[in-house]
C-alpha cells in the first residue's frame, strides 16, 4: 500500500502567511491607535468645554472655548517649563473683589516639540490672578523631580533656604532676582506650599499663576483653583 505523502511545503507557506497577516493587521490597527489618540489629544474636547461652560455660569464667570495666547497679554511675560505653549482652551474670566482671576486649559507641545509638528501635544489648567496688590520679581516654584534635578544639576538655578530644608528638598525656585525671591518668602509661604507640595507657581509684576504640572482640572475642581488663586494673591500680597 502506498503511504501519503503529506505536502509540508504549502502548509508551512499558509502559516507563514496566516502569521504574516495577523502581524499586519495587528500593526495595522496599532498605528490607526497612535494615529487617532494624537488626533484627540489635537483636537477640542466638546464635552469638557459644554461643562466647563456650565461652571463659568454658576459662578457668574464669562466663557471662551477657544482662544489665542494674546487674549492672556500678561502670559506673554512668561516661560513655560513644560514646553511651547499653542493656545487657550476653556478659558473662563472674572472678578473677585478687585482682582481679576482667569482659569484655563492651555494648550502646549511637549519638551522637545515644535509648533506645527511632532505628536506630543498636552493640555494643563491654570489660574490666573491679576491685582494692584502684586508686586513680584520674576519666579517659578515647582515640585522638585527628576526632570528639575537635572536641571539644578546643569545650571545651579535653585534657591535654597537653611532654615526651612523641607521646602529646599520638595521645591525648585529660581527666578532673575534671587535677592528679592529670598525676601519675598517667609514662614507663611513656606508653611503653605510644604501643605500643598503639588502645586507650580509662576509670579511676576502684578500677577501669580498657579496650576498642577501636566494635569487637566475636573471642571467641579474650578472653585478650588479659584480659591487657592485668590489665596496666594492674598498670601504675596504687599
Amino acid at each position: 500500500m502506498q503511504e501519503n505523502n503529506i505536502p509540508v511545503v504549502p502548509i508551512v507557506l499558509a502559516l507563514f502567511a496566516i502569521v504574516g497577516l495577523v502581524l499586519l493587521i495587528g500593526m495595522t490597527a496599532f498605528i490607526g491607535f497612535l494615529i487617532s489618540r494624537a488626533v484627540k489629544r489635537r483636537s477640542y474636547d466638546t464635552e469638557r468645554g459644554r461643562q466647563m461652560q456650565d461652571t463659568a455660569r454658576s459662578n457668574g464667570f464669562a466663557f471662551q472655548a477657544e482662544a489665542k495666547l494674546e487674549a492672556l497679554p500678561f502670559f506673554s511675560g512668561f516661560e513655560l517649563f513644560e514646553g511651547s505653549p499653542v493656545g487657550i482652551e476653556n478659558l473662563i474670566t472674572g472678578r473677585s473683589g478687585r482682582e481679576e482671576i482667569a482659569v484655563f486649559d492651555l494648550v502646549y507641545r511637549n519638551v522637545g516639540g515644535s509648533y506645527g509638528g511632532g505628536t506630543t501635544t498636552s493640555r494643563q489648567t491654570m489660574a490666573a490672578v491679576v491685582s494692584d496688590h502684586l508686586d513680584l520679581p520674576q519666579f517659578q516654584l515647582r515640585p522638585e523631580g527628576s526632570i528639575e534635578r537635572v536641571l539644578n544639576a546643569v545650571s545651579r538655578v535653585d534657591i535654597d533656604f537653611a532654615e526651612r530644608p523641607d521646602f529646599s528638598r520638595k521645591f525648585l525656585l529660581y527666578g532673575n532676582d534671587e535677592t528679592a525671591i529670598r525676601r519675598l518668602f517667609d514662614a507663611a509661604k513656606f508653611d503653605f506650599f510644604e501643605k500643598n507640595p503639588a502645586l507650580c507657581v509662576v509670579g511676576s509684576r502684578n500677577t501669580i499663576i498657579l496650576y498642577s504640572p501636566r494635569s487637566v482640572a475636573h471642571p467641579g475642581q474650578i472653585g478650588q483653583y479659584v480659591s487657592f488663586a485668590t489665596h496666594l494673591c492674598e498670601l504675596f500680597g504687599r
